[in-house]
């Protein structure tokens, strides 16, 4: 838990992710020994995460031939976006590595964070094609594992670069979201969970438009999330304001120091908020 909140630290504006190593116990519990971090060729966007594969084989091959754990699991952050579970695409990830390795089960935890602090959730995904959260049970010492391992590896291993751990377990199915969503302001759209759902689809089509720029998260001081998507010589911040979705979301670009408003002349509300942004953003993109 402290390896894999010190990793989430390390990117709280981009995903980041790693691999649980343990075994599976008679009657179906994961119990996770040891944990893994991105490899130094990982790939960090605002939206998702794919490992180092040749660093995964390496340390991973250690951990099993020479240790015996068995790679049961995998982890991901969903940094400061208040999604506290599992995206669509998590779950048919999950569900294909099920069904291509010819497993019955794997453990999948998704990771949360503020500036301050990480939470993680565990589910257990199974063959199938179902779902659930699990419970954490915390043995609160020193692993001795880590310890064994981490010497076995030595430079091999990818550490995190954040010195201290600061997280928040969230330790019972019932008791979700205080603690692994952002504070937002009262009355603001990403209070609701459904809206949160929406601004993970808005940042996978924005990703899917500008692929060469690097795009991530923030929350500005009154607590108002931005998306910035920043490429060689510009930065594009789109602000979702106090309004939002009532009113458009502010969209500036910043380019040698100007700043520029890029505005449609209308900003249309319908039912769906994804497709009221995505039709804005394109309207805006084709001006």
């Amino acid at each position: 838990m402290d390896f894999i909140s010190r990793c989430i630290l390390d990117y709280p504006n981009i995903e980041t992710g790693g691999e649980l190593f343990g075994f599976w116990s008679v009657s179906g519990t994961p119990v996770v020994l040891y944990a893994i971090g991105p490899g130094p060729s990982a790939n960090h966007q605002s939206t998702f995460f794919n490992q180092d594969t040749e660093y995964l084989n390496k340390v991973g091959s250690v951990i099993v031939d020479h240790f015996g754990l068995h790679h049961i699991g995998e982890w991901h952050s969903h940094h400061q976006l208040g999604l506290a579970q599992p995206s669509g695409h998590d779950a048919q990830t999950m569900f294909t590595t099920i069904r291509n390795h010819n497993l019955h089960r794997f453990l999948c935890c998704i990771g949360n964070c503020t500036n301050e602090y990480s939470t993680l959730n565990a589910f257990n995904f199974v063959d199938n094609r179902q779902y659930s959260r699990a419970e954490w049970s915390i043995n609160d010492l020193e692993s001795p594992f880590r310890k064994v391992i981490d010497e076995q590896l030595g430079v091999l291993l990818q550490m995190p670069r954040t010195r201290k751990a600061s997280y928040k377990a969230i330790a019972r199915p019932t008791t979700v979201t205080s603690q692994s969503v952002p504070s937002y302001p009262d009355g603001y759209w990403l209070n609701e969970k459904t809206n949160r759902l929406v601004l993970k689809d808005i940042l996978d089509y924005i990703t899917s438009r500008n692929s060469s720029l690097s795009t991530s998260v923030n929350m500005d001081p009154s607590r108002y999330v931005h998306i910035l998507s920043q490429g060689d010589s510009f930065i594009e911040d789109i602000m979702f304001g106090e309004g939002f979705p009532n009113t458009a979301p502010d969209i500036k670009r910043i380019q040698n120091g100007i700043i520029q408003s890029l505005r449609c002349p209308e900003w249309s509300l319908t039912n769906d908020i994804f497709s009221s942004f995505a039709n804005y953003y394109s309207s805006i993109h084709t001006i």
